[in-house]
């Protein structure tokens, strides 16, 4: 979807993408991905997310990014051959976030970033800030501060952190469709724009697409497009998505992610609605009242909520 996912990160992946989601985490999530790169370069990623049985209003997470570059052959100044190499850069990060009004939940995740070439290895440390504001049942608005922190350091050079602020939104206006959109400003000077559509033709199958504007320069338009698609089953999400990179060739995404139980608000939406049912169906309960059949009726629009709302996406 383009990297639109801040204002949607409500998941698996707000560990990472916002911590803010956290707030409305809906059910304790699990999620991993495997990237194909471009060569021999691979990322994964592993990544968790659960509510506090103790504060119900506030959850954490955790991920771990990896990045690899397989084996490199390695050469002298004069070019002879010394042998291979490999190289990584990782990240691994703990998140906490929570609800602080009805609308409004904030976040913050904290980072270890450790990087290595060969035999030098480097490290660095950094904070990200979120929130998600749910302006609406159909909008969401989000804000995310991201590597505020130390500078990497191999040996005497001193790298600093990709230091970016994004604001994202997203729209849902009906059970079909989702539309989000991100714009990225870098403390580099680069900002882009990210755009993502995302089909639900069946329940259990969604269609997605997005466009990104900074992947674009020197490798030509079709870099910025990436499709896919996801299928869900039960309690799993299995997705895939293409990515072209120009003359470099292109790149697949694999994620799956695992939900473990139903969200509270779920569970909530189903205690209350026993008791109304029992006595709306009552039929000489003088209690089973018009307000009580238009409580019903806004229950079960609720739990009839579209089905991105309830699944990582």
């Amino acid at each position: 979807m383009g990297a639109a996912y801040s204002a949607r990160a409500d998941d698996a992946y707000a560990a990472t993408l916002n911590p803010g989601g956290l707030g409305f985490l809906p059910s304790t999530e699990f999620a991993a991905q495997h990237l194909s790169y471009v060569d021999s370069i691979h990322y994964e990623y592993l990544s968790f997310a659960l509510p506090l049985p103790m504060a119900p209003r506030a959850s954490w997470g955790g991920s771990v990014q990896y990045l690899g570059s397989g084996n490199v052959a390695g050469t002298d100044a004069t070019g002879q051959p010394i042998g291979d190499f490999s190289s990584h850069y990782a990240a691994y990060n703990l998140a906490y976030g929570r609800v602080v009004t009805d609308q409004l939940s904030l976040g913050i995740t904290g980072k270890w970033i450790n990087a290595k070439i060969d035999d030098v290895s480097a490290n660095a440390y950094a904070l990200d800030f979120g929130s998600m504001f749910r302006a609406s049942e159909k909008l969401t608005l989000s804000s995310v501060l991201t590597n505020v922190g130390s500078k990497l350091t191999f040996l005497q050079q001193r790298d600093s952190l990709p230091l970016a602020f994004r604001l994202g939104a997203a729209y849902q206006p009906n059970n079909r469709w989702n539309i989000s959109t991100e714009a990225v400003y870098r403390q580099t000077g680069l900002a882009s724009a990210h755009l993502g559509f995302e089909w639900h033709p069946l329940p259990m199958y969604s269609l997605r697409t997005g466009y990104r504007t900074d992947t674009v320069r020197g490798l030509g338009a079709l870099a910025g497009f990436s499709t896919g698609f996801g299928v869900h089953a039960h309690k799993l999400e299995f997705s895939y998505a293409w990515v072209p990179l120009g003359d470099l060739g292109s790149t697949h995404y694999f994620s799956l992610v695992l939900r473990l139980r139903e969200s509270g608000r779920e569970k909530r939406n189903l205690i209350q609605y026993q008791p109304i049912k029992k006595r709306a169906l009552a039929k000489n309960d003088p209690d089973a009242t018009e307000s009580d059949f238009q409580q019903l009726m806004e229950l079960l629009s609720n739990d009839d909520a579209p089905v991105s709302r309830r699944r990582p996406r």
